[in-house]
């Protein structure tokens, strides 16, 4: 997508050959020859870079300069001047212009100077509104489950048309932003921005503006005008999470913008045509949500267009020990520590435990483990207690268990409970408050199970 530039100048013929210049070089260009056109236009054109003589007939640049800055930050001003005064450039800096040039004018030089403006145009929104994570843990998704595989297949097709909408669902910590992250890094769209919203963590006045942006002046507060994430993520992508807790009259706004590509700020009367692909995710079930009246019906079917199931973790059983692996590798880095694996006891116990919280409970606990203890391989005692406790999966117990064999769940708990007291006991040679805290109770609380099994 080319960059845009205007040109304000009250000379025509000057007007004329810049644009006649610079379409040479590929930028989409427009002009104006006072303030009133030049404020038309910045609303209108939305102009990345501003080539800006700073004297105009009846109109002083540094004005211009101004106004232009308080309906968009950030576009970035060029000064065109042919009177070369220090005062003057000094102030236009103070006031955002990124260069100074003195006319008569050098398309080249010209063309060095908006390139340079580029670069920190990106820059400045990357250091706003994008924390880079390490690529290796954003960007790669693990799995040789075939559920994965088959995701990860749907994934590069999603990733080559960066135009379809994506619907990502799954359950909490099971990698819904890591999946939208792989398809944005790998689609014609990754030079450009992929910016995120949860939707759930913002309040429903603030993820509007958030969103669509506001003119100045539209509300109290609104001191100046703001580009919302559908404009700053022009060109790439915009990841909604939490989609399903998106409030009822900001989802019949994003509806329209699916349907359009044009959307206006809060306050504002141009609508503005951006250029970017829309990936939500959510964990909510929609269905019962649309019956529910909490969902908008018209709203899913736009953006169910190629839905993304992520299955649990506790479905791809095989995908456990190569994940905590990833992890292991990337935290023994981080930390510089020098583990390079699992002992057998801590695969065992990985695999047996239900992983709640998905991937990303794992990757927590990985990191834990790595950040508390030195050693070449994490054994049995390095993992948390919560895991050494707790090995039973999810899995139905059969009836004939139940019915047949005289079961007794209350038996069955006390000759757990005896088996984890008895080896903490032994672990820490006695030692009662040792003991508890590796149990995670109090020593009241295991003073009190002693008695009653041992004495």
């Amino acid at each position: 997508m080319n960059k845009k530039v205007l040109i304000i100048d009250d000379e025509e013929i000057i007007r004329l050959s810049l644009e006649e210049g610079l379409l040479d070089f590929h930028y989409d260009v427009a002009t104006a020859k006072d303030g009133k056109e030049a404020i038309h236009k910045v609303y209108s054109f939305r102009p990345d870079i501003i080539l800006l003589d700073m004297k105009l007939k009846n109109e002083n640049g540094l004005d211009i300069a101004k106004s232009i800055k308080e309906i968009d930050d950030y576009a970035e001003i060029i000064i065109m001047t042919a009177y070369a005064d220090i005062k003057t450039a000094i102030k236009a800096i103070k006031l955002g212009a990124i260069d100074y040039l003195k006319k008569p004018l050098d398309l080249e030089e010209i063309n060095i100077s908006i390139s340079k403006a580029m670069k920190n145009q990106s820059m400045k929104k990357k250091l706003q509104l994008y924390q880079e994570k390490e690529s290796k843990e954003q960007h790669q998704f693990i799995g040789d489950h075939p559920l994965i595989q088959a995701t990860l297949e749907k994934m590069d097709i999603l990733a080559k048309n960066d135009s379809v909408t994506v619907l990502i669902r799954g359950e909490t910590g099971t990698g819904k932003e890591m999946v939208a992250s792989y398809i944005h890094h790998n689609s014609p769209r990754k030079d450009s921005l992929m910016l995120s919203v949860n939707c759930a963590a913002i309040p429903s006045q603030l993820l509007e503006s958030e969103l669509f942006g506001f003119e100045k002046n539209a509300f109290t507060g609104a001191n100046s005008s703001k580009k919302g994430l559908l404009e700053l993520a022009d060109g790439g992508t915009l990841f909604l999470d939490e989609l399903g807790e998106m409030p009822l009259d900001i989802q019949t706004k994003l509806l329209r913008f699916l349907e359009t590509k044009k959307f206006k700020r809060i306050g504002g009367l141009e609508s503005i045509e951006v250029n970017l692909r829309i990936i939500a995710a959510t964990n909510k079930n929609l269905e019962e949500a649309i019956l529910k009246k909490e969902f908008r019906e018209d709203l899913y079917y736009r953006l169910n267009v190629v839905p993304i199931i992520i299955p649990p973790l506790r479905e791809r059983e095989a995908d456990i020990l190569k994940i905590a692996e990833f992890f292991l590798n990337i935290y023994s880095h981080r930390f510089r520590k020098s583990f390079v694996a699992f002992s057998e006891g801590a695969k065992v116990q990985l695999l047996n435990y239900h992983w709640p919280g998905n991937v990303r409970e794992l990757k927590n606990v990985v990191e834990r483990m790595v950040i508390l203890n030195d050693a070449k391989i994490l054994s049995l005692d390095h993992l948390p207690i919560e895991l050494r406790n707790n090995t039973l999966k999810d899995e139905p117990i059969p009836q004939d268990a139940l019915l047949n064999f005289g079961f007794s769940l209350e038996n069955t708990l006390s000759e757990i409970e005896q088996r984890y007291i008895k080896k903490a006991l032994h672990q820490t040679k006695g030692n009662h408050s040792n003991a508890a805290k590796l149990l995670g109770i109090s020593r009241f609380a295991l003073k009190r199970r002693i008695e009653k099994y041992f004495e």
